[in-house]
């Protein structure tokens, strides 16, 4: 089960946080793990790229560029880390917030779905259930454990529901995108 799940958006969104939880997700389900990021100096509405890496083997060489899923929740993250996006497998994107995808990309309603719910501010959150729910509903579970030790818990456990809600209006376009 070797694969990577990018985050791509701006400072701020908590894309690192996003893939620090599935990191550790990962790493709890017993698979080997690496987790990478690159920003720029801004604090806030920088570019942000995080990816995580996982595989049941030890992971010789974390960088890459080919993801088996990149989900873009920025426009601003987008012109700088496009390439990641193209070279993906499945690509998912805030349709709320990214305004050039690529035609084959599947748009995702999350920032408007976590503000209907009264998450907003926790669509990394729901994204990485998303990410996480193409791998199984165990994983999302997994999540949750996670998600309930740290701050801010009960928001992002209601924004887990959000995405666990989202891909399962997804799965039919989703088809065999099975990480």
């Amino acid at each position: 089960m070797r694969g990577s799940i990018a985050f791509i958006g701006a400072g701020g969104q908590g894309i690192v946080f996003a893939a620090q939880l599935l990191a550790e997700t990962l790493f709890e389900w017993g698979l080997y793990v690496a987790q990478l990021q690159s920003y720029g100096a801004e604090v806030r509405g920088g570019s942000v790229l995080a990816y995580v890496v996982f595989d049941e083997e030890p992971i010789e060489d974390p960088y890459i560029y080919r993801h088996t899923v990149a989900v873009v929740l920025h426009e601003i993250g987008l012109r700088r880390w496009r390439r990641h996006a193209e070279e993906a497998s499945k690509v998912l994107y805030d349709r709320d917030l990214v305004k050039t995808p690529a035609t084959t990309w599947i748009p995702v309603p999350i920032t408007r779905r976590c503000i209907d719910a009264g998450v907003h501010g926790s669509e990394n959150v729901a994204a990485a259930a998303i990410a996480l729910g193409m791998a199984g509903r165990d994983m999302v579970e997994r999540l949750r454990s996670i998600v309930a030790r740290r701050p801010r818990a009960e928001q992002n456990l209601r924004a887990i529901d959000v995405g666990l809600e989202l891909l399962r209006e997804l799965e039919p376009r989703l088809g065999s995108a099975q990480l």
